[in-house]
């Protein structure tokens, strides 16, 4: 985790703060509450810098940010990792937003599990052979990480509110798979929408030959 990673350890830093603020009693406000987000839209993003809770869930959140936020910044480099982080971490809290406004459940957020469980999937896809110790203990692969990680996102929250809150799970995926460049990698082929719409002219123009040649 050490080295050539800023961003990553200016979130860990403060979450750190702001759990020493609350601890001597300073709450800011910056964790999510759906009931007030037209008066504090910044929570989409900022609840992820609430550290508020626990000592030990923010020890582990930390680290495991660290190891995860941490290889996918020394990879993609400052400015990818930025709006990565910018897409994946209001996209639960959107979600979850639109979810209450629907079904009339809500959820609040606050601290870094989501931005952590996101960061897996990324990872995840992009090391998807790649061994590591769950727990320090259980040998899993990489491609096992996203999927745990979406599965304790889901259970995490009250029934339905779990599917909502995979959002910043799927622009992860999304974002691993080409929308970091502008398009969308299925296996063998890219969903480039000027792509389609260039294969789609070339069929129209080969099929018009064929008819005019009378072979079709």
């Amino acid at each position: 985790m050490p080295g050539n990673c800023p961003v990553t350890w200016g979130v860990i830093v403060a979450n750190g703060v702001t759990f020493l603020l609350s601890f001597l009693g300073w709450h800011l406000p910056l964790a999510y509450h759906p009931h007030s987000v037209a008066e504090r839209p910044w929570t989409v993003f900022t609840y992820a810098l609430d550290g508020a809770g626990p000592v030990v869930s923010l020890l582990l959140s930390a680290y495991v940010f660290g190891l995860f936020g941490g290889s996918l910044e020394r990879a993609w480099l400052v400015r990818d990792y930025v709006r990565f982080l910018l897409l994946t971490t209001p996209a639960p809290a959107l979600a979850l937003w639109l979810a209450g406004a629907w079904t009339g459940r809500t959820a609040g957020l606050a601290g870094l599990w989501l931005p952590v469980a996101a960061c897996a999937v990324a990872w995840s896809r992009l090391h998807p052979t790649e061994r590591l110790l769950a727990y320090f203990v259980v040998p899993l692969e990489g491609r096992w990480v996203g999927v745990l990680s979406t599965v304790l996102v889901f259970f995490s929250f009250p029934f339905p509110l779990g599917v909502p809150a995979l959002a910043g799970c799927a622009v992860a995926w999304w974002y691993v798979r080409g929308g970091r460049y502008g398009v969308v990698r299925w296996p063998g082929r890219a969903a480039n929408p000027l792509e389609a719409y260039r294969r789609w002219r070339r069929k129209r123009e080969f099929l018009r030959l064929m008819r005019r040649s009378g072979l079709h």
